[in-house]
């Protein structure tokens, strides 16, 4: 991991702090639900262990955080005018995060390996395509599924036709989580007065 921050102290009625984060934690499987620490293992092919090589479930890969308090300048200096219009401050908190990874599954067991209780998959990615790309750009088009269709949005996250169902009796060539959701966002603010 790589972390940075800076801070301000309290100095003009201005205070801040910031900083960030850049990890990768890469493990081979984990629990039945991400983050789950009953001892439980999930692996496509128990026998092959690279197989399940991936990010772990809580990765987060880009991390920021910015806070801030600043005082308003005094106004009066005294009386009841002076005790309305001074004494305000605001502040706030930005924080950014990156995506957790997931994996693109079937709801069945279509190489009949009955290797994780889950009994699920994952399928083929298709020949050419980085995982990169499966977020990015417009969808290839299958099935039911037209063509051009932008993928990266609220609508669609990931774009489906980059997978195929592997054939019966093979494990997928899908990576365990290759795929990261969008994100998170959050802002605090408030205004006070002492």
């Amino acid at each position: 991991s790589f972390q940075f921050g800076v801070q301000k102290r309290l100095s003009k009625g201005l205070q801040f702090q910031s900083s960030y984060t850049w990890s990768k934690v890469i493990d081979e499987t984990q629990g039945v639900v991400p983050n789950d620490s009953s001892g439980d293992i999930d692996r496509v092919d128990p026998t092959d262990r690279k197989v399940d090589r991936g990010p772990a479930g809580f990765d987060i890969l880009h991390n920021w955080r910015f806070n801030t308090i600043y005082r308003l300048p005094e106004f009066s200096s005294g009386g009841s005018v002076g005790k309305v219009l001074n004494g305000w401050w605001m502040s706030g908190i930005l924080s950014l995060q990156g995506g957790y990874p997931f994996s693109v599954g079937l709801q069945r067991n279509r190489s009949r390996s009955k290797a994780n209780d889950s009994g699920s998959d994952r399928p083929d990615l298709r020949p050419g395509i980085k995982a990169a790309d499966i977020i990015r750009g417009v969808s290839r088009g299958c099935g039911n599924f037209p063509a051009g269709t932008p993928v990266g949005t609220w609508e669609r996250w990931y774009d489906p036709c980059a997978f195929a169902v592997q054939p019966a009796g093979f494990l997928g060539t899908a990576g365990r989580g290759i795929i990261r959701d969008p994100g998170l966002a959050n802002v605090d603010f408030s205004i006070g007065k002492d």
